[in-house]
């Protein structure tokens, strides 16, 4: 059942809309003003928001920008409505990114049309973006995952395969049982995702061994940054299984020519860089986000001391990092 959040000062219109709206099917939620209605927004997470202008505390404009800057609520959909008609009041709502407008008094099955309209639409982009999630779920080398308090809340199969087990078995595995204490530090990893969780703005990476299904150890590398999924912080990441006779990339010359220790991901993207890859190839080429791959071209840049892209090649070619083919 789809949720709706209503926030209109007036009591009787209020009242009147929510009983409307909960014949139509919607569970429903209300507000008197904007500062409630961020407090009813953050606790119920509704598909689709009616907003008045004009109210005490808090208005509907200063509402909005409020949502759209917390994560886990700037995507969701809001329809204002105001008794103004001043085609700058429309304007200045419009401008803010809300999806429609409707102006006071409205008829109830005009505004049940503009609701079913807005959720048909963000029903589409969020079946659109589950097909490219999808897409990737079915990567056959990269194991893909979602992690929240310790467990692993979505995974594809050749996470599961990485690891020994078949898929539906792979669900009563929890991350801490992956961990080898005889062979990785796993006080040191699980507080690692723990800092990272509490950073809005955290990424992971790191190489570990872990148990295998058969007992035996498996060396992977992890990488991971923070989201917002259904309004739970959550690592979003992939893992893949390193070969433990040679860990190290093949566009590597020799581990010794690696002067400043360069992780595998950055040495992924000092590569990808090196062919000449924007950023947001970068980005789909190694399945990771455009900011999280931008954080690594900053932070190469850093560790090399290049002042830009140009010096930060020469260095790859000047100390062996990658192989340049000239044909």
């Amino acid at each position: 059942m789809k949720k709706i959040l209503i926030i209109e000062d007036d009591t009787v219109l209020r009242e009147n809309t929510a009983e409307f709206i909960k014949g139509e099917n919607f569970e429903v939620f209300v507000a008197e003003d904007g500062l409630i209605g961020v407090q009813q927004t953050l606790k119920h997470l509704p598909d689709l928001i009616l907003c008045d202008i004009s109210m005490p505390n808090m208005n509907g404009y200063d509402f909005y920008k409020t949502i759209k800057q917390i994560e886990s609520t700037s995507t969701i959909p809001l329809v204002f409505f105001s008794a103004r008609t001043e085609n700058e009041d429309i304007r200045a709502g419009m401008q803010l990114g809300a999806d429609d407008y409707i102006i006071k008094p409205f008829d109830f099955h005009e505004l049940l049309k503009v609701i079913n309209t807005r959720l048909a639409k963000y029903d589409s982009i969020e079946q659109l973006n589950n097909e490219k999630f999808h897409a990737l779920m079915d990567h056959p080398t990269l194991g893909v995952f979602i992690y929240q308090k310790d467990n692993f809340i979505f995974y594809n199969e050749t996470l599961s395969t990485i690891f020994g087990y078949d898929y539906d078995e792979f669900s009563s595995i929890n991350f801490r049982k992956l961990l080898d204490e005889k062979h990785c530090d796993k006080t040191k990893i699980l507080n690692d995702f723990d800092r990272c969780l509490k950073d809005t703005k955290g990424s992971i990476s790191l190489k570990f061994e872990a148990v295998h299904k058969t007992l035996n150890t498996v060396f992977v590398e992890l990488f991971g940054s923070v989201i917002t999924y259904k309004g739970h912080t959550s690592l979003a990441g992939n893992i893949i299984k390193l070969d433990i006779k040679n860990p190290t990339p093949s566009i590597f010359k020799d581990p010794i020519d690696n002067p400043l220790k360069l992780s595998n991901r950055e040495l992924e993207v000092l590569e990808l860089i090196c062919k000449g890859k924007s950023t947001l190839e970068t980005s789909e080429t190694l399945f990771l986000g455009q900011r999280t791959i931008e954080t690594y071209r900053a932070n190469l840049l850093e560790k090399t001391d290049s002042k830009n892209i140009a010096e930060l090649i020469m260095y790859a070619i000047r100390n062996k990092l990658i192989t340049i083919d000239l044909y």
